[in-house]
């Protein structure tokens, strides 16, 4: 746990330092930070991170995003997870766009391994004003499971579903509401972000997020849902 923690410690100067400088004016992102202690008859430590950045150029939308979970309970690993995104749109109307995107989720705690998926679809821009966004996107791809217990790998069809919702509360404050869906023959995956972002100064932001996370097929011992309170300093650039 603290080796992780003192590498995004040391990286997050860098990733400061490359985000002020303008190499590119079409590249945006977000970075994230949270961090947790308690001491006393409960000894815990939680650490979650996330980086993201997007990139808009005439037709064409790119997106990709790390993010990783990591936690203890009196010195007993209780949280460790990873997932890396990737994601390309292209305009073919006004609102609607076709897209192609990337998947992989390893979680020590899931009873899968890693979970990788590839989908490609069509999307819509429902709403797009100064205090809503809403868009909305299906596609079809292809999922590999590793079994964290017996390292079997199994692959199946999948339906992709993403639903993005925001909505711009004041200058100050924003509310964002993700969701995912993959559904396949052996398993359906469904993930909710709901989150409140609040600008302290500048660039740097508080954010306060709620993710639920279920599987509808898991190994034995396995809890289907998983839920994560976060909260973190977020820095835009």
């Amino acid at each position: 746990m603290k080796k992780q923690i003192s590498a995004i410690m040391l990286a997050l100067p860098v990733l400061v330092s490359a985000a002020d400088k303008p190499v590119n004016n079409e590249w945006k992102g977000e970075g994230e930070l949270g961090f947790t202690q308690t001491s006393g008859n409960t000894k815990a430590e939680s650490l979650n991170a996330k980086l993201g950045v997007e990139k808009k150029q005439k037709k064409w939308k790119h997106k990709a995003a790390l993010e990783s979970l990591q936690s203890s309970a009196d010195g007993t690993e209780s949280a460790n997870r990873m997932v890396v995104t990737a994601r390309t749109e292209y305009k073919i109307s006004k609102k609607i766009y076709t897209f192609a995107g990337l998947r992989y989720e390893k979680d020590k705690f899931s009873g899968y391994d890693n979970q990788s998926s590839l989908s490609l679809g069509i999307g819509k821009e429902f709403i797009n004003n100064d205090s809503n966004e809403l868009d909305a996107s299906l596609g079809f791809g292809y999922r590999q499971v590793k079994d964290s217990a017996t390292s079997n790998v199994s692959a199946d069809g999948i339906i992709a579903a993403n639903l993005n919702y925001l909505y711009k509360i004041s200058k100050y404050a924003t509310f964002k509401e993700k969701l995912l869906i993959e559904s396949g023959d052996s398993n359906t995956y469904i993930e909710s972000e709901t989150s409140l972002k609040m600008k302290i100064n500048g660039n740097l932001s508080s954010k306060i997020a709620y993710t639920v996370k279920q599987n509808s097929s898991v190994p034995a011992g396995t809890k289907k849902t998983d839920t994560v309170t976060t909260v973190a300093l977020v820095y835009g650039f």
